[in-house]
């Protein structure tokens, strides 16, 4: 996420468009967001359109606009949506999902910069920053004839991919962190906090629907649990909770000082369960002394206690180190 925020930081002033794709739910739309925030456009509009979000005939007039009379119920001229963000940034969520017959039409605004709206005579000028996104493998849509290749270049420029939550397991425990601290100010609670063994499952869970799917969890338990209350495990919803007594055997473990993890897996889980259980070993080797174990592993204090929020690991003072 950090190296996404680093080509956000070198993209944000270019008129170039920005391509953001990932799985429904691993926040597209607030990468989106965070890009026109950051650019020489926050001061104008940020308007988010969905692709799918009506027929083809209403998704032109919406995206082109349309002049009184163009067709039936068309009672006024209508800017449309591109327009309507002139000078700030168009976000064309779902781009996948829009018909091959409106494909040209939203490449000649890519390419020169003005709309045609229907029954209109001429071309409008118009200057907008667009960023798509799509949770669709464009490269096989347009392998398959579902997507045209001049549009998929004219967006590919900045290409930015968001990784699934389950790739990105060490932010699991802070986002759920985040997630408890804005809901409890929303909902006006306070003093709430989860049991280990519920931490525990939320950290282990697959997340198929990502951040959002997350996000709604936590709403949800902060939204039916009392002030100061210790939410349990058997509070969660009956997916996670069925999903940790169907879980497979751990993709690594900790046999006589030696870590032993299945060579399938990708890079980035395999350093991750490798570093998490090297970490909660030296912490009980030191019997929870943070000194003590950064010693161990050649680290500064801080630095251990920074790994040790990033991974997720829940220890105790008497030795008892316990990797949630």
């Amino acid at each position: 996420m950090l190296e996404l925020i680093g080509a956000i930081e070198l993209a944000r002033d270019s008129h170039a468009p920005v391509l953001i794709t990932g799985e429904t739910g691993t926040g597209k739309e607030l990468l989106a967001l965070a890009t026109h925030a950051l650019s020489s456009r926050r001061s104008r509009e940020f308007i988010a359109f969905n692709c799918a979000s009506s027929s083809r005939e209403l998704i032109e007039s919406q995206l082109f606009g349309h002049q009184r009379g163009s067709f039936t119920g068309a009672s006024g001229d209508f800017k449309g949506v591109i327009r309507e963000t002139d000078g700030g940034t168009l976000l064309l969520d779902e781009i996948g999902e829009l018909s091959l017959d409106l494909q040209p039409k939203l490449l000649r605004f890519l390419q020169e910069g003005e709309v045609h709206p229907v029954g209109a005579s001429k071309p409008v000028k118009t200057d907008v920053r667009v960023i798509a996104a799509t949770n669709r493998n464009l490269d096989a849509y347009v392998r398959a004839g579902r997507f045209r290749a001049d549009l998929f270049e004219r967006l590919n420029v900045a290409r930015l991919h968001i990784p699934p939550l389950r790739e990105r397991r060490e932010e699991i425990t802070l986002l759920i962190e985040h997630f408890m601290e804005r809901y409890q100010r929303e909902e006006r609670k306070q003093g709430l906090r989860l049991s280990d063994e519920a931490l525990e499952l939320l950290a282990g869970y697959e997340w198929p629907r990502n951040t959002r799917q997350l996000g709604n969890e936590v709403r949800r338990l902060v939204t039916l649990s009392l002030n100061e209350e210790v939410i349990g495990a058997y509070r969660l919803s009956t997916e996670i909770r069925d999903a940790a007594n169907s879980s497979p055997a751990p993709a690594a473990m900790l046999v006589e000082g030696k870590i032993v993890i299945d060579a399938n897996l990708p890079y980035h889980e395999m350093k991750y369960e490798m570093e998490r259980l090297y970490i909660a070993h030296a912490l009980r080797q030191a019997g929870g002394n943070l000194q003590q174990a950064a010693a161990r592993v050649k680290m500064s204090r801080f630095g251990l206690s920074k790994a040790i929020v990033r991974l997720g690991i829940k220890y105790e003072s008497d030795g008892h180190s316990r990797v949630s």
